[in-house]
């Protein structure tokens, strides 16, 4: 069965603007570097990035499902090329400093929470149900060769050439991109209803009865406090990669986008492999080997004596993370109503995303005080500890049971 002319137009519009987006993650670091030399400042980066989520994903949610998906996705990228013009222009005339920078990646952010929850909610309104794990597996698979094999190391040569270039070519692939989901015609009644027809319901009553849906929904819940504690742990490394990658690794501009490449093959494979590897062990056992290893290859990241052992576990941990993806997101787009994907989905990316927030503001104290292996190796720690806690609940049982569960339980009602 073949995916459909409306899937690949979206595939293509995803592919575009990640492109720019992995131009955008190797220039970011490199621009913010050459502001501050301050770890703190430096992982502020990713703080006001993550922000968005933690602060704003919950009533967003309830955007989602009152008003047209595809409108929001169109609308946010749309703002998301004026705002990178607008970042292009100031860095190439030496008007930016490290708060505008904040500033303007604090709307980066924002739009980001609203279409990536978007976004998720309106795959299932064109793909069927059976072919979620091979449809977000393909479009993991472009988008990971778009943002990390091909942008990030185009932007970190285009960095070293014109500061301004990247976040030019990053507001040129939004602006494509809006173009294209807005062609896309979805089937008469594929999408839900949007709900702006409730007045008896506030958005504050819409984000409670979410909240108590996945609170209830204990596979659900143990995933979305897992996906916490693994991008908590995870980016409080993360956070100042840039800095550990060019002062103790000693890499060059052209360099750190080589390490970036040599991610994306992993996540490249991850993304070939990613269902056939699920097919053959399980959901179960994918989620369980994916999350261990974001852990251990956090803390061999931190301990490495160079260049090439931090390129190895991260092209391992670019797989992992594929699959626990193609996995976890099948399972919400097939246990969550659709009618209420949007807000559910909000809790379950507000635990296990705004999390990352916090391990920001934690990975720049750390790398200020001590120094910039540590914080690699307390995120892993972080990671390994959530895994003995909650893995023993992800069996291939409780999976089964919730995937065909009709209709998904608990009501909203």
């Amino acid at each position: 069965m073949t995916l459909g002319h409306a899937y690949w137009r979206q595939f293509v519009a995803s592919t575009i603007s990640n492109l720019g987006d992995g131009i955008n993650a190797a220039a970011m670091p490199l621009l913010a570097i050459s502001l501050t030399q301050d770890s703190r400042l430096i992982a502020g980066v990713a703080l006001i990035i993550s922000l968005p989520w933690f602060v704003l994903a919950l009533p967003v949610g309830v955007v989602v499902d009152r008003y047209n998906r595809q409108t929001l996705m169109v609308a946010t990228n749309a703002v998301r090329c004026i705002l990178y013009v607008g970042l292009a222009i100031t860095a190439a005339t030496g008007i930016l400093n490290i708060w505008l920078l904040y500033l303007l990646l604090l709307g980066v952010g924002i739009c980001e929470v609203l279409f990536d929850s978007s976004a998720q909610a309106f795959l299932p309104a064109i793909v069927d149900a059976d072919q979620l794990p091979k449809a977000n597996g393909r479009m993991y698979m472009a988008e990971t060769i778009a943002n990390f094999f091909l942008g990030q190391p185009v932007g970190a040569v285009l960095f070293a050439l014109a500061v301004g270039v990247p976040f030019g070519l990053d507001a040129a692939s939004f602006a494509v991109a809006a173009v294209l989901v807005a062609s896309i015609r979805v089937r008469p009644g594929a999408l839900p209803t949007p709900t702006t027809d409730t007045p008896n319901k506030s958005f504050g009553d819409e984000i409670a009865a979410s909240v108590r849906w996945l609170w209830r929904h204990r596979l659900l819940r143990t995933m979305a406090i897992m996906l916490g504690a693994a991008n908590l742990g995870g980016t409080i490394g993360v956070s100042i990669f840039v800095q550990f990658a060019l002062e103790t690794l000693h890499v060059n501009e052209h360099w750190y986008g080589a390490l970036l490449a040599l991610m994306a093959l992993g996540a490249v494979l991850g993304g070939l492999i990613g269902d056939r590897v699920v097919h053959r062990l399980g959901r179960s056992a994918s989620l369980r080997v994916s999350f261990i290893t974001f852990g251990l290859a956090a803390i061999g990241t931190g301990l490495s004596p160079n260049y090439w052992f931090v390129a190895v576990f991260a092209f391992i941990e670019a797989v992992a993370t594929i699959l626990w993806n193609v996995v976890s997101v099948s399972m919400r787009q097939q246990i969550i109503p659709s009618e209420l994907f949007g807000r559910i989905n909000s809790v379950y990316r507000w635990i296990g995303t705004g999390s990352a927030a916090i391990g920001a503001l934690i990975g720049g104290q750390i790398a200020y005080y001590f120094d910039l292996r540590t914080p690699f190796v307390v995120g892993g720690v972080v990671i390994l500890v959530a895994f003995a806690f909650g893995a023993r609940l992800l069996s291939d049982q409780r999976i089964d049971a919730a995937v065909h569960a009709t209709p998904a339980p608990p009501s909203m009602t």
